[in-house]
């Protein structure tokens, strides 16, 4: 299982899990393995007194999850994650559970909505850097930038119209508070993507592409 992962190379951690030729259980093994990663950074959660979203390793883990997966693993990762919350698991910021109050999508909804769609715009990213053999500098600061875009729509949208607030206000409890936080995950692991990982395939795979040329 995951032969192609050594773990002495780290930097090329991110080629074995989304390598093309994994088995349905090694991509469902990545899959739910970050679904719970997201869930345990859920609980990493800091209340604070300026807004009644708090502070999350949440993002961060939906980011690392685009990072490693390939696209559709990525965001299956993310519903996977959804699903158990709304069937009642405790997995979202401080235990909490369900994703509707009565009939109701919750306050906070509208951001964990959006979460497999963030970690499938990062996937895209790395998915055409690592078919390049190399990193895509474009395709990679294209989509870091365009990930966050729908949570922070969709969340923002969401929060004013469930707390009864104009948009402006729901920008300063929900959205502005976290754009430097959120700002500083993605710079720190776009520099790992762009400047520390390797994108140069498999010796096998290089070897099969050489046999198919000749």
């Amino acid at each position: 299982m995951f032969s192609q992962l050594n773990l002495k190379k780290p930097e090329k951690w991110h080629l074995a899990l989304s390598h093309d030729k994994s088995t349905v259980l090694e991509r469902a093994i990545g899959i739910f393995f970050f679904a719970g990663l997201t869930a345990l950074c859920a609980q990493l959660a800091l209340p604070t007194n300026w807004t009644p979203v708090p502070y999350t390793f949440q993002t961060f883990s939906v980011m690392a999850a685009g990072v490693y997966l390939r696209r559709n693993d990525a965001f299956l990762s993310g519903a996977v994650y959804l699903i158990a919350g709304a069937v009642g698991a405790p997995v979202f910021a401080g235990g909490a559970s369900g994703l509707f109050s009565g009939s109701t999508l919750i306050a906070s909804g509208g951001y964990l909505l959006a979460f497999p769609l963030a970690s499938a715009l990062i996937a895209e990213g790395l998915d055409r850097s690592r078919k390049a053999g190399f990193a895509d500098i474009k395709a990679q600061i294209m989509c870091w930038s365009l990930a966050m875009i729908p949570v922070y729509i969709f969340g923002t949208l969401w929060l004013a119209e469930a707390l009864s607030v104009d948009l402006a206000q729901a920008f300063e409890w929900g959205t502005k508070p976290f754009l430097l936080w959120d700002f500083g995950k993605i710079v720190l692991l776009a520099l790992v993507t762009t400047k520390v990982w390797s994108y140069e395939p498999f010796e096998e795979d290089l070897d099969e592409e050489v046999g198919f040329i000749e």
